[in-house]
C-alpha cells in the first residue's frame, strides 16, 4: 500500500514517469534491466536482499542510474554506508511528498540530495578506517546472509535463488568464515546490528 501510494505521487508529476515496482529486493536488478529507470527509489529494509545491497549492485552494474534511498532509517551508519555504496539522495519516510519528488528530479539531475531530518555527520569522512568485513561479502553471500536471517532454511534459499542445496551450504560457510561467526545464532544477531533485517 505505502509503495502504491508513492508511486501514484510520483505518477502525478508531469515530468516523472513510474515504470516499475518491486516488493521483494531480489527482483530489482532483473527489473532495472528491463524497465532502464533513469532513478530507482529503493528502501532500506526489503525482503530477499536489503536496499543497500542492492544500492550497491545497481551502481555497479547499471552507469545510467541513480540511486535514492527512502527510508525511516536515520541512522548514520546506514547513510554512510548508503553514499558509500554511491547512492545519489537519502531522504526519510516522514517527508513530505513534494519533497520526494523534488529528489528524484535532483538525483535525476546528477545531484545529491540529503534530505531534511538526516545528519550530515554521516557525509564520509576522510582518513583510514578499519576494513569491514562484510565489504569482502560478495552479493551472492549477502544475499544467502539476508535469507538465513530471514529465517528460511537452505532448501528454501535454493529454491529462491535458483541454486543447488551445496551451493548455498558453500555461500553460507564462505561468508561465516569471512565474517568470523560461527553459528546460526550470531549470525542473526550480526544481520539484525547490521539494519540486514529488522524484527517486525
Amino acid at each position: 500500500m505505502v509503495r502504491e501510494a508513492l508511486a501514484e505521487t510520483l505518477d502525478r508529476a508531469p515530468d516523472i514517469r513510474v515504470v516499475g515496482q518491486c516488493g521483494d529486493g531480489l527482483e530489482v536488478v532483473p527489473a532495472i534491466r528491463t524497465h532502464k529507470p533513469d532513478v530507482a527509489v529503493l528502501d532500506i529494509s526489503m525482503p530477499g536482499l536489503n536496499g543497500l545491497d542492492i544500492c550497491r549492485e545497481l551502481v555497479r552494474r547499471f552507469k545510467g542510474v541513480s540511486v535514492l534511498l527512502l527510508t525511516m532509517h536515520d541512522n548514520e551508519e546506514f547513510v554512510a554506508t548508503g553514499l558509500k555504496y554511491g547512492a545519489s539522495g537519502y531522504l526519510l519516510k516522514e517527508s513530505a511528498a513534494d519533497e520526494l519528488v523534488e529528489a528524484v528530479r535532483t538525483v535525476a539531475g546528477g545531484e545529491l540530495v540529503l534530505g531534511p531530518g538526516v545528519r550530515r555527520g554521516a557525509l564520509p569522512r576522510k582518513g583510514r578506517k578499519r576494513p569491514d568485513p562484510y565489504d569482502r561479502l560478495t552479493t551472492r553471500e549477502r544475499q544467502v546472509l539476508q535469507l538465513i536471517a530471514e529465517g528460511k532454511t537452505n532448501r528454501r534459499i535454493a529454491d529462491q535463488l535458483d541454486l543447488a542445496v551445496k551451493t548455498v551450504d558453500t555461500h553460507r560457510t564462505r561468508l561465516m568464515r569471512k565474517l568470523n561467526i560461527h553459528d546460526q545464532t550470531s549470525l542473526v544477531k550480526y544481520a539484525l546490528k547490521r539494519g540486514i533485517v529488522s524484527l517486525k
